[in-house]
């Protein structure tokens, strides 16, 4: 891996990471409960995470070497 792919790969994680944290310690986006005083809406949160990983994934495939490597 070259370097922007590690940052990319590493800021993935980073940013996978807090928003789990932040659902884990009940300080999450309120977008993700049904209401206040409900439970998380966990197929909206695998959604989430499904698209960090996405775009994740996109951003390491972008920045890959281009040059043929010689044998």
């Amino acid at each position: 891996m070259n370097r922007k792919q590690m940052f990319s790969m590493w800021c993935g994680i980073v940013v996978f990471v807090v928003i789990g944290l932040g659902e884990a310690t009940g300080g999450g986006a309120v977008v993700w409960y049904r209401n206040r005083d409900s439970t998380l809406m966990f197929p909206s949160l695998f959604i989430l995470w499904a698209c960090i990983i996405v775009v994740t994934a996109g951003l390491i495939y972008t920045f890959r070497d281009k040059t043929p490597k010689s044998k």
